[in-house]
């Protein structure tokens, strides 16, 4: 029942992996933790939650050296790594002596953030999770060369085109 609200299979896993506890501080931390979310799922501020992408098979395929991850893998795990930095700037807001949600702040107190990663994906793939022109010299050079040659092909159509026209081969509102 619980893992139909979970928001990737790295939530239902952490679902499977519960169990029943009796031992007393560790009941009162979770209650504690739970307690505070809560709060966030019912007060003014949303959290954030937009993405959570499993990239666990992505990022172990990419071990061997000459391996990559393609333009989808790449985004979700730019996205995935964006969300978990909001995740921790917003449960440590820097102008708060004390963290609103201290139990959770805790939790998330070990998190490892990767702004350079980000940064670099980002200046590889643009927003829509497409490989940006420039990401590369030699890329810039392929995808110029590719308009160019498209548009040197879309001008001898059209020029036949206006010649099949004048020659009363092809109709004129073609």
């Amino acid at each position: 029942f619980i893992k139909e609200y979970c928001l990737s299979t790295l939530g239902e896993e952490k679902v499977d992996e519960m169990s029943f506890s009796t031992d007393f501080a560790t009941v009162k931390r979770l209650l504690l933790q739970t307690d505070e979310f809560i709060k966030i799922l019912n007060g003014d501020e949303e959290f954030p939650s937009s993405y959570f992408f499993d990239t666990r098979y992505s990022l172990k395929r990419i071990k061997p050296d000459g391996t990559w991850l393609d333009e989808r893998e790449l985004f979700d795990l730019s996205r995935s790594l964006r969300t978990i930095s909001d995740i921790t700037r917003f449960l440590t807001p820097q102008n708060e002596e004390e963290p609103p949600y201290p139990a959770l702040t805790e939790l998330a107190g070990d998190i490892k953030l990767f702004p350079r990663l980000v940064a670099k994906i980002d200046s590889i793939i643009d927003k829509y999770g497409k490989v940006k022109n420039n990401a590369s010299p030699e890329l810039q050079r392929i995808r110029a060369e590719m308009s160019s040659t498209m548009s040197g092909i879309s001008k001898s159509l059209q020029s036949i085109l206006r010649a099949a026209q004048a020659e009363g081969v092809v109709d004129k509102d073609i």
